[in-house]
C-alpha cells in the first residue's frame, strides 16, 4: 500500500500513481470529493502516458488507507467556529503540500520547463474535484502563511491549481431563499446514513439536461436528472465492499457536515484565489454550473478594476456530467492534457 508521510506525528496519505514516463511530462495530482475516494480517477491511468501525463490520486484523511482525523479535528470541521473551520482546511491543505514535496523528492518528477517561448511542460497541477477543492484552495489563498521550506520545495514545480466542477456552496456562495436551487439531500432528513450517502452518490452521478449552461441565471438550469436517481447508481455500485464501508464511514464522520458549513469557511479563500484553472462539465449538477459562473464573475470583476490577478483558464465539457473521469476517462485525459499538458 503506497503511503506518504506528511508530518512528524505519523500522519500518512494513501496515494496511487500512474507511473513515471520517459521524456518531459506533466504530473496532475487529483484530490477527490465527497463519498468517493481517489479510485474514482483510476480509469484514466491507462490513457495518461499517450497524453504525456502522470496522474496521481490522493485519498483524503478519513478515506481508505489514509490516517483518520482526531476527534478535535472532526469537531472543528462540523462546528460553526469560523476561525477553527478555516484552520481545519488550511491544515489539511498543508498536509497535501507536504505530500507534494515528498513526492517531488522521492519520484524526481521534472520541474517546470519552457523553451523558446513554447508552452510550459513539467511540474505539476493540483486539481481539486468537487468538494476536494476546499482541501487545496488554501495553498494559494494563504500562501504567505506556508512554511518557507515548503514554498521553496514546491515553487519550481507548482504550475497551477484547478477547480474541477466545484459546487457553489463550497465557494462560499449563499443559498438565497427557499426557491433558490440547493443540493437538498445535503440538508434534508433522509433516514439512515446509508440512505443519505446513497442518495447523494446517485444525485451527484446523474446527468442534468440544463436548458442553457451559459445563461448565468437559475432559469437556465434544472434540478431534475436525465434519469431517475434509482437508475444512476452504477458508479457507487462499482465500488468494492471494503471501499463502500470505508467511504460510508468517512461520509458519516466528516463529509456529511461539509455542505452545511458556514459560508465564511470558504468565501475568503475563494476571493483570494479566483481559481487559476477551471474545468466544468455541462451536464453536471446545477450547483457546480453555478460555481463555475461565480468564479468567472469574480475574475471578471477583478479585471474590470484593473487588478493584476492570476490567469483564469476555463473549459466546459459538453454532454458530460460530474464524473467524466469515470464515464469518459480517455476523453477526460485528453481534456486535461489540452488544458495543462
Amino acid at each position: 500500500m503506497p503511503l506518504a508521510p506528511v508530518d512528524d506525528l505519523g500522519t500518512q496519505l494513501y496515494y496511487e500513481d500512474s507511473g513515471e514516463l520517459p521524456g518531459p511530462y506533466t504530473t496532475v495530482v487529483f484530490v477527490h470529493g465527497t463519498a468517493f475516494n481517489g479510485a474514482i480517477f483510476r480509469r484514466m491511468f491507462q490513457y495518461a502516458a499517450e497524453h504525456k501525463l502522470r496522474l496521481v490520486t490522493i485519498n483524503r484523511r478519513e478515506y481508505p488507507g489514509s490516517t483518520p482525523l482526531s476527534e478535535d479535528e472532526l469537531r472543528a470541521a462540523a462546528g460553526t467556529d469560523i476561525e477553527a473551520g478555516r484552520d481545519f482546511f488550511l491544515r489539511r491543505s498543508i498536509e497535501i503540500a507536504r505530500f507534494l514535496a515528498w513526492f517531488i523528492q522521492t519520484e524526481r518528477i521534472p520541474p517546470i520547463c519552457s523553451k523558446d517561448g513554447q508552452r510550459e511542460t513539467g511540474g505539476f497541477i493540483l486539481l481539486g474535484w468537487s468538494s476536494g477543492w476546499v482541501y487545496v484552495a488554501p495553498l494559494i489563498a494563504d500562501a504567505a502563511t506556508l512554511p518557507a521550506d515548503l514554498v521553496q520545495a514546491l515553487e519550481p514545480y507548482f504550475r497551477g491549481l484547478c477547480a474541477f466542477d466545484v459546487p457553489r456552496l463550497l465557494l462560499g456562495m449563499p443559498v438565497f431563499n427557499d426557491a433558490d436551487m440547493a443540493i437538498r439531500p445535503y440538508t434534508d432528513a433522509l433516514g439512515t446514513i446509508e440512505e443519505y450517502c446513497a442518495t447523494f452518490q446517485a444525485m451527484a452521478s446523474g446527468h442534468y439536461l440544463h436548458p442553457d449552461v451559459f445563461a448565468w441565471h437559475a432559469d437556465g438550469l434544472t434540478e431534475v436528472p436525465k434519469m431517475p436517481l434509482e437508475d444512476v447508481r452504477a458508479i457507487a455500485e462499482a465500488m468494492t465492499v471494503g471501499e463502500k464501508a470505508s467511504t460510508l464511514n468517512a461520509f458519516e464522520r466528516l463529509d456529511q457536515w461539509l455542505f452545511g458549513a458556514p459560508s465564511e469557511f470558504f468565501l475568503d479563500t475563494t476571493h483570494k484565489v479566483f481559481g487559476k484553472n477551471e474545468l466544468t462539465v455541462a451536464q453536471s449538477l446545477w450547483e457546480c454550473i453555478m460555481g463555475a459562473w461565480y468564479i468567472q464573475d469574480l475574475h471578471k470583476a477583478r479585471e474590470e478594476k484593473g487588478e493584476v490577478g492570476r490567469e483564469l483558464l476555463t473549459m466546459f465539457m459538453p454532454e458530460r456530467n460530474h464524473f467524466p473521469h469515470w464515464e469518459e476517462p480517455e476523453l477526460t485525459c485528453k481534456a486535461v492534457a489540452e488544458l495543462f499538458g
